[in-house]
């Protein structure tokens, strides 16, 4: 199944998708919950990488009494997240063929794709440092002409550099949800795995904005809990990215 959208040599721009009902991410985040059980082991040690990166990146930011990378890590949890998610993404194909996750295995398909993915990466990571320097800009403590005295500078710049922080990581977001698990299935280009799932989010705003949503809560919630939280989350939500890629894409498995 083909779209209409190609390049002149008639290879496909991106790769078709389907309209999905509202109660998808939800499902997605239920299989991603039976994925982990499936493999505990694999997925804490995930989830452990995560958190101890998580930590590290919270020590340098707060060491340095920089509150504008504080808020730019939640929001680049949602930017740099799926790049770092390859090997979730490979316990659940493993696991979606019947077949013991290995680390060798993901290994060995990490570096197959690595090509494509270090240009994911590189994408992912400029549109972090990007995100981080415009949060930094607008995060200021001086006079506010006009604002009452009862408000703060600080606290008015800090809810300007949120709001930044949610639009741009929200449309990076949605330009690179499904382009991972695409490059990993299907070894496809970045760019082509990028069109695509801006394409299916196209297809699917409604669905795509309750996913960002859920994903947005549930990393808060991993914040929340000194990102302990996060060995169980990530692992999740890496899981549950996979089965929105299977059900949101047409692949010539499931077209």
């Amino acid at each position: 199944m083909q779209t209409s959208d190609s390049f002149g040599d008639g290879v496909p721009l991106c790769a078709p998708c389907r309209k999905l009902s509202y109660d998808a991410p939800l499902r997605w985040l239920k299989l991603g919950w039976q994925d982990y059980r499936r493999a505990p082991w694999h997925s804490l040690a995930y989830g452990t990488i995560f958190v101890l990166i998580g930590w590290l990146l919270l020590y340098f930011a707060w060491t340095r009494d920089n509150n504008a990378l504080v808020v730019s890590l939640l929001f680049g949890f949602l930017l740099v997240g799926p790049a770092l998610a390859f090997g979730l993404y490979d316990i659940s194909h493993q696991l979606e063929l019947n077949r013991k996750p290995t680390f060798r295995h993901e290994r060995r398909k990490a570096f197959h794709e690595m090509g494509h993915e270090l240009m994911l990466a590189l994408i992912l990571g400029t549109m972090f440092i990007v995100l981080a320097i415009v949060v930094s800009m607008v995060t200021w403590t001086g006079p506010i002409p006009g604002l009452k005295s009862v408000i703060s500078a600080a606290s008015f710049s800090y809810a300007v550099s949120l709001l930044v922080a949610i639009i741009f990581s929200g449309l990076v977001f949605f330009a690179s949800v499904f382009a991972l698990p695409m490059i990993l299935h299907q070894d496809t280009d970045a760019i082509a795995a990028l069109i695509t799932s801006v394409h299916a989010v196209l297809r699917n705003p409604g669905v795509a904005a309750i996913w960002a949503l859920l994903v947005l809560a549930l990393t808060a919630a991993g914040f929340a809990t000194a990102l302990i939280g996060l060995a169980i989350i990530v692992p999740v939500l890496g899981y549950a990215t996979w089965h929105g890629y299977r059900e949101t894409i047409i692949t010539k498995e499931n077209g």
